[in-house]
């Protein structure tokens, strides 16, 4: 079976299994996991007012929010913004949650429809991001990652390579082997509702929480 084939099953059965976790489940879990990523990887010093990139959920992935309502998190953060389909092309523009004139609903498809920030929200300095958060469907323990097959993810990290890349699933989502070609691009830290599930190198991982960035990939 070719790869692409391998693919389309794969994200087929990890749709089901996320389907498959309750409203109640999901929020818990959510939380839980929001949890983890202020005890695990929030440290004061990296991040210095730096950026984190994170994501505007689907309903069904993890409800992760990383924004306090006192706005005192040691960090800026910034948000995916799609500006090209076609060419499968994003940016990070600043904005916050609990602001609604800074978000715009982009149409996915005719059912499946998506928050970002507007064109009007400043884009985010490349050289001040230090972690990004990842989504995915599944992820493996060699960094492996199984997006939704649009391929806007492995475009965008390759714009990042100091930046920590923090997979973001549930339990559920993880598995021993994914397929990966070359195009595709792995993270650096998995994280779940039960905590740091894998760090895929040790040295990197302690370099960039003594430099706040990755010298060298």
């Amino acid at each position: 079976m070719n790869p692409d084939q391998v693919k389309k099953n794969l994200r087929t059965e990890f749709r089901r299994k996320i389907d498959a976790i309750s409203f109640g489940d999901l929020i818990v879990k959510s939380q839980n996991l929001v949890e983890s990523f202020q005890k695990n990887i929030v440290q004061p010093a990296v991040f210095s007012n730096r950026f984190i990139i994170s994501f505007y959920p689907f309903e069904n992935e993890p409800q992760i929010n990383i924004e306090s309502e006192a706005r005192n998190e040691p960090y800026q953060v910034a948000y995916v913004r799609i500006t090209n389909w076609d060419g499968r092309e994003m940016v990070a523009a600043e904005a916050r949650r609990d602001q609604p004139g800074q978000w715009e609903e982009f149409e996915v498809s005719p059912t499946n429809k998506i928050f970002q920030p507007t064109a009007g929200q400043a884009l985010c300095p490349s050289a001040k991001v230090t972690a990004i958060l990842v989504p995915g469907l599944a992820f493996a323990p060699g960094g492996e990652r199984l997006g939704r097959g649009a391929g806007f993810y492995d475009r965008f990290l390759k714009n990042y390579p100091e930046a920590l890349r923090i997979g973001i699933a549930f339990e559920e989502q993880i598995t021993e082997n994914l397929p990966s070609e070359a195009w595709d691009e792995k993270v650096d830290v998995i994280l779940t509702d039960r905590g740091v599930r894998e760090v895929i190198n040790t040295n990197l991982l302690g370099e960039w929480r003594t430099q706040g960035k990755i010298l060298k990939r």
